[in-house]
């Protein structure tokens, strides 16, 4: 179960992040699971109408974007982590969990916010010093967009078009959006923001100023 009551909706996308136990790495390479979350992700969407935006897996945890118009998000993400469980547990021959408590979510309402956020998923790889560039990172859906790997599952534009005003995927100039990094307070607010159950302006109090995620950006 999520750690806060659930707002439902049908038709605006969601940020969800989930980690492992103790923050380990996974078990399982990554090559590995990347493979198995792909699948799981083409029968989410097969069979209950799942849209994924974007999705990243990171050492030990995964960002993703996604709308669910047919079913509750809760379901989904029940269904969705149990079945990456079992079957990394069947290659590894661990039991038990593979995440670390419930997964996190939070709703995006503005094509503003999802910039925002999307770009903070795909830029994970490069927070974390993995690599230098977005597109040098393969376990991710852009690595698919651009073509330098194949994507098991569609990536769907979102139901409210909330990619209005963004660079168009898999051109240079969108690659050049992501590669270019947040100023370190906004990136700040933008990871507190991804942490609320709707995703919009905040604010921080700092040496007595107040900072607004909107003037930062």
């Amino acid at each position: 179960m999520p750690r806060k009551a659930l707002e439902k909706s049908d038709r605006l996308p969601y940020h969800v992040t989930a980690r492992t136990n103790n923050r380990e790495e996974f078990h399982l390479d990554r090559r590995s699971l990347w493979d198995i979350i792909g699948s799981e992700c083409l029968t989410m969407s097969l069979i209950f109408g799942v849209e994924f935006h974007a999705l990243v897996l990171m050492p030990n945890h995964f960002h993703m974007l996604v709308t669910v118009p047919e079913q509750d998000l809760g379901v989904i993400m029940n269904i969705f982590m149990s079945n990456i469980t079992r079957r990394s547990n069947k290659l590894t021959g661990r039991t038990g969990h593979l995440f670390g408590g419930p997964y996190y979510w939070s709703l995006i309402k503005s094509n503003r916010y999802f910039g925002h956020a999307l770009k903070y998923v795909y830029r994970n790889p490069v927070r974390a010093k993995i690599c230098h560039q977005v597109e040098e990172y393969p376990f991710s859906t852009l690595s698919g967009l651009i073509g330098d790997n194949y994507l098991p599952f569609p990536i769907h534009f979102t139901r409210c078009l909330l990619e209005a005003g963004l660079p168009m995927e898999s051109t240079p100039t969108f690659l050049n959006w992501l590669n270019q990094p947040f100023p370190q307070e906004a990136e700040k607010l933008i990871k507190i923001g991804l942490n609320r159950k709707v995703f919009e302006n905040i604010s921080r109090r700092e040496n007595r100023k107040i900072n607004l995620l909107a003037d930062l950006l």
